[in-house]
């Protein structure tokens, strides 16, 4: 069951990717602006038109958009980006550069999350309707409406303005990574919060937890060995989902603090009309987004048996629904 959900999330992943750049080719040739005025500096230098004729032959961009589009499937096809227009490097070897910062914060920020949402959550529904919960949902319902990157401003302005104890931008020693992962967790923190807390409310008016009682378990073990499991599993299943926000979410505090992470370099080559990078960046993005829903996938069948049971029995049921057809 494993190895199918597996096959069926590379499939997935294919498509996705197929259409992504498909979209993302389609919207950078709409978009106005001609890369070759950003390479030549046409708006500062006297260029020649013999020179712009030979700057886009050499880049391809005087053959058919068609053209373009197949030559970019068959580049993709062998995991051949092209070449930044910026840098005359690989765009692979610029991606793989700026990759990692990104997955640092969106890893740790994640890891923030859970460290946070969980044990809140847990305080807020053990403590249902006393002032822990009401504090808790009071100080979450302000930061969950608090935007990443106003919050970072004013990071920036107390801890490396005011006080000088945190670095404003870079990511030169591990502090670095401090304040961006703190602006980014805090509004989800505070959503991943309020889901824990409702979906262990929900659990603690069921059956299984009065039948527990009267048995004579403890709270302690109710929680622990009754509720939490299945409090956990929409909190993974959600936030598997949620990684391509919080990427998309990594671009606007990578400009911010001024980290070189792939969302720094996306926007300055949507500045730069560089097409390959662009491309290759959204796709990278894609990549990672579907991957992240894989493994949430994965743990979840992990942490739950019974959704391998329950899938497979659904499918053998179908498939003698059909056979009788």
């Amino acid at each position: 069951m494993i190895i199918k959900n597996i096959l069926s999330r590379i499939g997935q992943m294919i498509v996705v990717l197929f259409v992504l750049s498909s979209i993302t080719f389609i919207l950078m040739k709409l978009t106005p602006g001609d890369p070759v005025n950003k390479i030549l500096h046409l708006d500062i230098a006297n260029v020649s038109s013999d020179q712009v004729e030979a700057t886009k032959e050499k880049l391809g961009l005087n053959q058919p958009v068609v053209i373009q589009y197949f030559q970019w499937l068959g580049q993709i096809v062998q995991l051949n980006f092209g070449t930044s227009y910026q840098t005359g490097e690989p765009v692979i070897k610029e991606l793989i550069y700026y990759t990692p910062p990104t997955l640092s914060i969106a890893f740790l920020t994640i890891v923030v999350v859970l460290l946070t949402a969980i044990p809140m959550g847990i305080l807020a529904a053990k403590y249902y309707h006393t002032w822990v919960d009401t504090f808790i949902r009071t100080v979450t319902s302000f930061t969950v409406s608090v935007p990443s990157f106003f919050l970072g401003t004013i990071l920036i302005y107390i801890f490396a303005q005011k006080f000088n104890v945190l670095p404003s931008s870079g990511i030169d020693t591990i502090a670095g990574y401090i304040l961006p992962v703190i602006a980014l967790s805090v509004g989800m923190s505070a959503y991943y919060v309020r889901l824990m807390r409702s979906n262990l409310i929900e659990l603690y008016q069921s059956k299984e937890v009065e039948a527990s009682r009267l048995r004579g378990m403890s709270e302690r073990y109710i929680l622990w060995g009754d509720l939490f499991k299945p409090a956990i599993l929409p909190v993974i299943t959600v936030l598997g989902m949620s990684v391509g926000s919080l990427i998309g979410g990594t671009v606007v505090i990578e400009n911010l603090f001024g980290i070189p992470g792939i969302g720094h370099f996306l926007v300055d080559s949507i500045r730069a009309r560089d097409y390959p990078v662009v491309q290759g960046a959204v796709i990278m993005i894609g990549f990672f987004v579907v991957l992240a829903n894989t493994v949430s996938d994965l743990l979840l069948l992990w942490l739950e048996p019974k959704r391998r049971f329950n899938n497979t029995r659904h499918l053998k049921k179908r498939q003698r629904q059909d056979g009788e057809i």
